[in-house]
Formats: C-alpha cells, sequence, structure tokens
C-alpha cells in the first residue's frame, strides 16, 4: 500500500524500531525524565478536579445530554427527539446516565465519566509516538498534547468528539504499526466503521488517511530503491485484496446501525437528520474557501513533508522512514483538507489534529535537545514547552473561579417548576432532563434554514398545543419565536414562565390576552390581587382559558402580572429573587 510493502513474506517491523544510527538517537530516558512528566500528569489530573466543575460548560454538553435522557428514558432520537449527530457515543452514555438521578450538576457527573477515554486518548497517543520514533518522543509528546489549554479544556468537556479522537489514533496507530495486509487494513476498517457510528465527520479523517497515503506511495517512488515490490506473489491481488478488507471493515458497524434504526420504523429520519440535515449548500463556498487559505495552518503540509523527507533520506530502516513520512503526510493534510471539505469548523474539530501535531512538534524539539544534552537535559526543550503551557493553562483559567453557577441554578429551577413530562423550551436542551415542544434545535444550521425558508418556523404554534409552562431566554431563538415567547412569558429569574405585566390604569380596569390555557394568579410585588376578573371575583389563582380577559382590581396598582400559578406558588418572582 502506500507506506509499506503488503508482500505477505515481507519482514516485520518491530515495536520500537532500531533507529540509533538514523536521524532520530535513541537514549534511555532518566528517572529525572520520568518523574517529571508523572509529577505534571499528576498535577493535571489534581486541576481536573476543579476544572470538572468550573470550566464554563459548552452549549453542546447539555445538547448531547438531552439525547443522552431521550435514550434513557426509551425515546427514539431523530423520530422522538431532534439529533444531528451519529448515534453511538449517546447510546453507550444511556446506561450510565439514568444511575445518576435528575440532578442539576449532571454536566459535572458525566464530566468524570470521561476519564477513562482520556487515559485511553494519551495511551495511544504515546504508543503512536513510540513506534514511530522513540520513546522520549512518544513521552513528551503526550505532554505536550495533555498541556496544550485548547485540547485539556476540551477534554474535559463531556462530548462523543473525545471518543471520536481516540478512534482516530487508534486507527493511525494500527495504521502505523506493521505490514498493512488485508487483516490489518480490516482491524482499521472496523474501528474506522466505530468511529463513523460516532461522528460523521469520520468523512474528513479518512480523506485525510487516502491522501497522506497517497502523497506517502507517490514520494517512495522518487527514492532510490524504495520502490515497492513484491517478492513472488501477485502484488495486484494484494492490493485487491487489502482493498476489500479495509471497505468490509469499514461497513460492518454503519451497516449494523443502519439496521437497527430501521428496525424500529426510523431509518428515513435517520438519513435526513444524519446526513442531509448537516449538508448546507451555500453560495460562497469559494471564498469561504480563500479565506481559510489565509489561515497558516492551510500550508503547513509545506513544513511536514519537508520534515518527513527529510527523516527519510536520514534513516536506513527504509520501512520505519516511510511510515514516518506518512504520520508527517497526515498532520499536514489535515487542516488543509478539513478547511477546504467541512462547512462549518468548530473547535471540537481539531481535537483529532492537536494531539498528532503535538507529537509532531515533539520531534524536533528532541531531536534538538538530544544534540546538544552536554550543555542541557536531553528533555529540556519539550519539558520547556510543556511547563509553558501548563502555565498559559492555569493564568487564562484560574481554577478556583468559578463559573457555572447560573447553568446549574438553570436546572434545578427548571426540575423545581416543571413535572417529568412537560415541555420546556430551550435552544439546545439545556435543561437536559424535559422534553421540548419544538422538534428542531434552534443552532446555526436550523437558524440558517429558517431564514432561507427551507424549515418553517412554527415553534409557537408547537409551544400552545404542548402548553409550554416555562422557556429558556437565548440569543439563538429566531425571530418569530422569541416575539411570541416575550409577548406571552415574563422573566421569574433565569427562566421565563407563562404570564405577562399588564399596563397601570387609574380605574383599575386592565383586559389581556391569554394564548395558552393553564393556571394564572395574578399579583403585584406585594403577593396577590383581589378584585373581579371576567365578571367574577376572584382571590387567589384561576384556570384561564384562550382569549380575551377584563380585570377590574379591588385596589388599582402600577405593577400588575399574570402569572403562572404554580411559579408563584415555588417563591418564583417577576419582582424578586428566587427563594431556594
Amino acid at each position: 500500500m502506500a507506506f509499506s510493502d503488503i508482500s505477505a513474506r515481507s519482514h516485520q517491523i518491530p515495536n520500537l524500531p532500531d533507529t540509533t544510527n538514523g536521524a532520530i538517537c535513541v537514549s534511555r530516558l532518566s528517572r529525572i525524565e520520568v518523574g517529571t512528566v508523572a509529577l505534571i500528569f499528576i498535577l493535571l489530573l489534581g486541576l481536573k478536579w476543579f476544572y470538572v466543575g468550573n470550566q464554563l460548560w459548552d452549549s453542546d454538553e447539555p445538547q448531547h445530554l438531552h439525547v443522552v435522557w431521550a435514550w434513557a428514558n426509551g425515546l427514539l432520537p431523530y423520530r422522538d427527539v431532534f439529533d444531528n449527530h451519529a448515534p453511538l457515543f449517546q447510546a453507550m452514555s444511556a446506561s450510565i446516565f439514568p444511575l445518576l438521578g435528575e440532578r442539576a450538576d449532571i454536566v459535572m457527573c458525566m464530566r468524570w465519566t470521561m476519564l477513562p477515554i482520556d487515559v485511553l486518548f494519551f495511551v495511544l497517543l504515546y504508543r503512536l509516538g513510540t513506534r514511530l520514533f522513540s520513546p522520549r518522543i512518544g513521552l513528551w509528546g503526550t505532554l505536550i498534547a495533555a498541556t496544550f489549554p485548547d485540547l485539556y479544556f476540551k477534554l474535559g468537556e463531556y462530548r462523543p468528539d473525545l471518543f471520536w479522537a481516540a478512534l482516530w489514533l487508534l486507527i493511525l496507530n494500527i495504521l502505523t504499526g506493521g505490514d498493512l495486509r488485508p487483516r490489518r487494513l480490516f482491524a482499521a476498517g472496523v474501528t474506522c466503521g466505530f468511529a463513523f457510528a460516532v461522528s460523521m465527520k469520520t468523512a474528513f479523517l479518512l480523506l485525510i488517511i487516502l491522501v497522506a497515503g497517497a502523497v506517502t506511495w507517490f514520494l517512495s517512488r522518487l527514492l532510490s530503491g524504495a520502490t515497492i515490490q513484491g517478492d513472488g506473489d501477485n502484488p495486484g491481488r494484494q492490493v485487491v485484496q487489502g482493498i476489500f478488507a479495509l471497505i468490509g471493515g469499514i461497513l460492518i458497524v454503519p451497516l449494523l446501525v443502519v439496521a437497527f434504526f430501521a428496525s424500529q420504523g426510523a431509518l428515513g429520519q435517520f438519513y435526513s437528520y444524519v446526513i442531509t440535515y448537516n449538508l448546507m449548500p451555500s453560495d460562497d463556498l469559494w471564498s469561504r474557501l480563500v479565506a481559510r487559505t489565509r489561515d497558516t495552518r492551510f500550508w503547513l503540509f509545506i513544513f511536514t513533508l519537508s520534515g518527513g523527507w527529510w527523516l527519510v533520506k536520514q534513516d536506513k530502516n527504509r520501512e520505519i522512514s516511510l511510515r514516518r513520512l506518512f504520520f508527517f503526510s497526515v498532520v499536514g493534510f489535515f487542516c488543509t483538507i478539513l478547511f477546504s471539505f467541512w462547512p462549518l469548523v468548530s473547535k471540537q474539530d481539531y481535537i483529532p489534529f492537536y494531539p498528532i501535531v503535538s507529537l509532531a512538534i515533539a520531534v524536533p524539539l528532541v531531536m534538538l535537545a538530544e544534540r546538544f544534552q552536554r550543555f542541557l537535559p536531553a528533555f529540556a526543550l519539550p519539558a520547556l514547552v510543556a511547563v509553558g503551557e501548563l502555565a498559559s493553562l492555569v493564568s487564562g483559567h484560574p481554577p478556583l473561579k468559578k463559573t457555572n453557577q447560573e447553568n446549574v441554578q438553570l436546572i434545578a429551577d427548571a426540575l423545581r417548576l416543571t413535572h417529568p413530562g412537560e415541555t420546556v423550551l430551550d435552544a439546545k436542551g439545556q435543561t437536559i432532563f424535559r422534553p421540548r415542544p419544538y422538534f428542531y434545535n434552534f443552532e446555526q444550521i436550523t437558524r440558517e434554514r429558517v431564514e432561507q425558508g427551507k424549515l418553517s418556523d412554527d415553534s409557537p404554534q408547537h409551544l400552545v398545543a404542548a402548553r409550554t409552562p416555562v422557556v429558556v431566554r437565548s440569543h439563538w431563538l429566531t425571530s418569530a419565536t422569541a416575539d411570541f415567547i416575550s409577548q406571552n412569558y415574563i422573566s421569574v429569574g433565569l427562566l421565563m414562565v407563562l404570564g405577562k405585566r399588564l399596563p397601570s390604569t387609574q380605574d383599575g380596569k386592565l383586559q389581556f390576552e391569554i394564548v395558552i390555557p393553564e393556571k394564572y394568579a395574578i399579583v403585584n410585588e406585594k403577593g396577590f390581587l383581589t378584585g373581579t376578573l371576567d365578571g367574577i371575583a376572584f382571590d387567589g389563582s384561576r384556570d384561564l382559558g384562550p382569549g380575551h380577559h377584563e380585570l377590574v382590581l379591588n385596589s388599582p396598582t402600577d405593577s400588575v402580572v399574570v402569572l403562572w400559578a404554580r411559579a408563584v406558588e415555588r417563591g418564583f418572582s417577576p419582582f424578586r429573587p428566587v427563594q431556594n
């Protein structure tokens, strides 16, 4: 294949290649070196204790957990609950989620469940660096990745991208771990299939691998004596077997997922929301690509290919040097392909990139430090980078600074105000434990589709049909939904509930409209008001149907609010902070 002899009788490459006479020196790790790395990792783990609670929630975290809640409660994503992500990771989490119960700090709890994936992530990265280069490069490349602030905080969130990135590192380990025989390609394909079941963004990862493999194969042809030859077997047959093994492995898990949703009668919805919903045709594709070419990461392949080519020419072990060239090609082309083919690039799309670029950075740092180890420790340069990143991490995000009080309080208030099964309208599932009356999330794709007229914004009708008593304020809401909410809901702290403020009058006679039937109270800052409502005396709260209502107060007042009665009963008020 691209970077290894696929001949069935070609020699095997040991896990720790002997490259002592090549470009990369191999020296034993000192106790001080290992102890330094261990100490920094222990410090990172200690910081995680604080950041699990104090690191600001990303809006994607409750969104994913709302889908997990749906799985755990017998609802089927895509059919019963909106989701535009592949289903495997959320379905896996559904076995843990119910054990924690309905609690306001659920995001922090589920963040801890990501710790085993984080460990796997770094073990795979260390193994990749050790097998391709040396134990020192593997060790310090892993530490540089672990202390890089953007990666550290993404690994601290609850999101499927972490499992997806770990599978990506496993794929790279498989592909660079030995000769690319059909069995190895099949294993890589199966792992890639799992990655597809976690995230459809695996498509561009697969494209990166294919491009890097093709470039490596082409460059290997330019080297004298590097042309891949068979040794008696039919190389064409081996290539065909490898292709079938790879494709066959990739298809297994996705086909099982497809079969499951087909058995539930939801295959059409699965296809619509996982595939077509995320395809956003745009008229400015070319201008967007031109703008992205200004990012220096787009041109990273120039530097990584140059470095990989230099290593190939320096190393005597041709097989391992070509694998290194493949690795550097993957690093270099990652952002080029991401920027060229992926419509919406977000921070989490870089999670598979940060570890491999950290490993690539560790290579020249370690090589340079080992050349000058007479004057400095062999790990001085990578250690300096890691310590600098750690300092930036802590200074940029003070671990004791609390940032999630409102997020936790919002969920707590929603649980206090509503019963299980009652709907709450939020942008992306922030309240987690309650169904939403409107199917779609109010994220960027949804809002753009509404603005383009490709999706009907009928959220107000669903609010009325579901008699939704609580909504969460958000700038993500569409204009029609935001207008409806401002006319029919009133703020009682972090949440909005059914109600409206009435204009003051000197004679105490007021008129108002009710759209969503519920039990309402009429209050001011001092408490309940008395008078007649639709000609009937009232004192307290009353069920009101939709339509026009006339209110006559016994004592006119400047501030009059018609408010959902349960909010009043449970201590929520538009006039004062919520009493906990």
